[in-house]
C-alpha cells in the first residue's frame, strides 16, 4: 500500500490474499439529507459519526444492520456469486449481463490486472471496497471518493462519468485535494485501474439499491426476490454506463482573442450572469466568488465547501471545455444544479469570467472592482 499523496509510487502488485473477501457493508445509508447544515465541518476522525449525526438535524439515515438476517444473507450470497473476491474479480450472471460488462472492458484478466494495482496504490485511501475508508480516509478533508454510489463528481455528461473523464482525473488528481497525478503510470495502468473503479461502483450501487429498498420499504419495495431484484439493478447500471459514452455533452467555445474587445464584453455579460438569481446563480453557493461559501451536505452525507473560485488551482480541471461542462451537467453530488435556460452563449459568458476570475489583471476595470475591491 502506499502512503497518501504518494501518487501511486508503490511497485507493490500483489493480488490479495484468495481467503479476502468484500466486506458487508455496515455503515449508514443516506436516505435524506437535513436542511439544518452546520456551520463547521465534523472533527477529523469522525466520518461515521458525522453521517449518523444526520438524523439529529432533521435527515434520515439508516442502519443497514437492521435488515433481517435472511435477506442479507441472500444479498451477500448474490453479491458474492456476481462480482467474485479482490484476487478473482468478476462480473458473473446471464448472457445480457455478461455482455454488458464485456462492452466496458470489465472482463476477468483486466479486473484482475485492475484489482492489484488498486490494492498497491489505492485501497489505504479509498478503501477495498471502494468505500472511500481505507485508514487514511477519515482524516482527509475532503474524504476520499466513495464509489458504491455510483456518482461521481466530474463528468462531460450528465449522468455517468466516461472512460475518457475517469482518466482526466487519474491523469492530473485533484488539486487542493489528497486525490495525486497518477501521470507518472502508464497509459495500459490507468485504464485498468478505471476497469476496476468502475466494476467497484457496479457491485457498491447494487449492494446500496438493494439495501436502501429494504431499509425503507421492506419486502414490499422488492418487485420479486433479493436477488432477482438485485440482478436488475446490475444491469440498469451497466446500461448507464454504457450510455454514457455517447452522451458527452459538446463544449465548442466561441473564438474571441483573450486581448479583445468582445472577450471583454464576454467576462461582463458572465459576471452578471454569475451574480443574477435568475441567471447561472452562481453567487447563490459560491458567496463573494467562493471565498465565503457556505457549507452543504454532499449525496455520501459528508460536509463540503462550494469552491472558492478566486483561486488559481482548480479541483478538476480549468481548461474552458471542462469549466463549460461543469455548468451544463452540473456537479448533483454535492448538490450544484444545471442553470435552467441558459444559452450555451450565455454560458460560454460565465465560463470566461470564471476562466478569468482569479487573475484581477484580467477583468475589465469595472468587474475587477466589484470583485476585488482593494485593488482600486
Amino acid at each position: 500500500m502506499i502512503s497518501a499523496g504518494c501518487g501511486g509510487c508503490s511497485n507493490n502488485s500483489e493480488s490479495y490474499p484468495p481467503t479476502f473477501t468484500y466486506a458487508p457493508r455496515t455503515d449508514w445509508l443516506v436516505i435524506e439529507l437535513p436542511k439544518d447544515v452546520p456551520t463547521r465541518r465534523e472533527p477529523n476522525g469522525e466520518l461515521e459519526e458525522g453521517i449518523r449525526r444526520i438524523n439529529d438535524r432533521g435527515g434520515k439515515v439508516l442502519d443497514p444492520l437492521t435488515v433481517p438476517d435472511d435477506l442479507r444473507d441472500e444479498l451477500n450470497a448474490f453479491l458474492r456469486d456476481t462480482f467474485g473476491t479482490p484476487a478473482a474479480p468478476t462480473v458473473a450472471g446471464d448472457d445480457e449481463m455478461r455482455s454488458l460488462a464485456a462492452s466496458l472492458a470489465l472482463t476477468d484478466d483486466n479486473l484482475s490486472a485492475g484489482s492489484r494495482l488498486f490494492r498497491a496504490r489505492c485501497q489505504e485511501c479509498h478503501g477495498p471496497n471502494g468505500d472511500g475508508r481505507g485508514p487514511t480516509a477519515p482524516w482527509l478533508t475532503p474524504h476520499p471518493r466513495d464509489y458504491r454510489q455510483g456518482g461521481f463528481k466530474f463528468t462531460s455528461t450528465r449522468r455517468k462519468p466516461t472512460r475518457a473523464d475517469l482518466f482526466r482525473t487519474l491523469t492530473y488528481g485533484l488539486p487542493t485535494t489528497s486525490m495525486p497525478s497518477f501521470a507518472m503510470r502508464t497509459e495500459e495502468e490507468r485504464n485498468r485501474l478505471i476497469d476496476y473503479v468502475i466494476f467497484l461502483s457496479l457491485r457498491g450501487r447494487t449492494e446500496f439499491d438493494v439495501l436502501r429498498t429494504l431499509l425503507v420499504h421492506g419486502t414490499d419495495g422488492l418487485e420479486g426476490s433479493v436477488a432477482s431484484d438485485a440482478a436488475q439493478m446490475l444491469k440498469k447500471e451497466l446500461r448507464a454506463w454504457k450510455q454514457a459514452e455517447s452522451e458527452v455533452v459538446p463544449a465548442a467555445e466561441p473564438v474571441y482573442g483573450e486581448d479583445s474587445p468582445e472577450y471583454a464584453e464576454s467576462i461582463r455579460r458572465g459576471h452578471n450572469l454569475f451574480l443574477d438569481a435568475k441567471g447561472a446563480a452562481c453567487a447563490t453557493c459560491h458567496t463573494n466568488y467562493g471565498r465565503d461559501g457556505k457549507l452543504q451536505y454532499d449525496a455520501w452525507g459528508t460536509l463540503v465547501q462550494p469552491a472558492n473560485l478566486t483561486e488559481v488551482k482548480r479541483k478538476a480541471g480549468d481548461s474552458p471545455a471542462d469549466l463549460y461542462r461543469r455548468i451544463r451537467c452540473g456537479i448533483p453530488p454535492s448538490n450544484m444544479s444545471v442553470p435552467i435556460g441558459l444559452s450555451d452563449a450565455q454560458v460560454w459568458d460565465v465560463v470566461h469570467f470564471i476562466k478569468a476570475l482569479p487573475y484581477p489583471d484580467r477583468l475589465p476595470e469595472d468587474v475587477r472592482g466589484r470583485v476585488y475591491p482593494e485593488a482600486k
